[in-house]
């Protein structure tokens, strides 16, 4: 008789011929055995190593990877506008646009630039022309967005504050579209020029009971209306900047002669700044151009005689 041990010891081998097993390799599985178990050792290190930081070590670590992923979405978006600029500005078409009144960039009619004489005492009024190169295209894209943001958070208010996007008043004068306005002439915006020209023709007073700095209206507020109206020839603005300038001749009723830094328009009176007696000398001199300017405009010496009283 056959033993049991001895039967199951052939069948095992009778079936191992038979069913294609691979036999166990001592030296080969448990080479395999051990490396998984190393593997396995090592990611319970890391794990109990990472447990061991401190509350402070692990904000660290989560920073700087935090940090690391930003600076890479950064450059790809980065690279990525870039692409798209280089593509946009492609199209830009390379000839001048005509612009003798203001039209749009959309214009596709293409003409040497040339200047129009007006004859008068001013000489020459130039004819502008739209973007005509890569550099020109993205300064008047760049103009067209403070626009916007500016007429969508601010307008008819002087400042656009651009983080916050809250409106800011210093004079109350709407200085940004004043300021701006001639910019969008020269661009060639006809719907920025035309909506800044009617906010200016309706909104835009000098009687409010408020100070304001002599300095900065003139240059920023008379010398824009001026540089409109000589681009425009619209006697809108001329009256305008003849209203403003006889409001502002009160700064030189000092016993001096010398202006005073402040001006309230509405009250027609002015005074000297709060923080000091004396006016800045580089405020008072550089005035002459538009007080001159305005006399020669609007025919009225008076701007210019009772400025350069104390000047001469």
């Amino acid at each position: 008789m056959i033993e049991t041990g001895a039967e199951s010891q052939i069948s095992y081998h009778h079936h191992d011929r038979y069913s294609g097993t691979k036999k166990w390799n001592p030296k080969m599985d448990t080479s395999i055995f051990i490396a998984e178990q190393q593997q396995t050792v090592s990611h319970k290190n890391i794990i109990r190593r990472w447990n061991r930081l401190s509350r402070l070590q692990r904000s660290l670590v989560y920073a700087f990877l935090l940090i690391t992923i930003t600076v890479l979405i950064l450059l790809y978006s980065s690279k990525l506008s870039t692409d798209i600029n280089k593509d946009e500005i492609k199209k830009v078409v390379k000839e001048p646009v005509k612009n003798v009144s203001l039209v749009n960039e959309s214009a596709a009619v293409a003409v040497k630039p040339m200047k129009t004489v007006i004859e008068n005492e001013f000489n020459e009024r130039p004819a502008f022309t739209g973007p005509g190169n890569a550099r020109q295209y993205a300064v008047v894209q760049s103009f067209k967005h403070a626009w916007r943001g500016y007429k969508e958070h601010a307008w008819g208010h002087d400042n656009l504050k651009p983080v916050s996007g809250m409106a800011f008043d210093w004079f109350s004068l709407g200085l940004t579209i004043v300021d701006g306005l001639d910019t969008a002439y020269i661009m060639g915006l006809t719907e920025e020029f035309e909506e800044g020209r009617q906010w200016i023709k309706d909104h835009l007073v000098f009687t409010k009971n408020k100070d304001v700095n002599f300095f900065e209206v003139t240059i920023r507020v008379l010398g824009a209306l001026l540089t409109n109206y000589h681009f425009t020839q619209d006697e809108m603005f001329l009256e305008k900047a003849k209203d403003l300038g006889e409001r502002l001749m009160a700064g030189f009723s000092s016993p001096s002669g010398i202006p005073y830094s402040d001006v309230n328009l509405g009250t027609r009176t002015a005074h000297a700044p709060e923080w000091s007696h004396y006016s800045t000398t580089a405020e008072v001199t550089t005035v002459q151009l538009e007080f001159r300017e305005l006399s020669r405009a609007s025919g009225n010496p008076a701007f210019e005689v009772n400025k350069y009283s104390y000047y001469n």
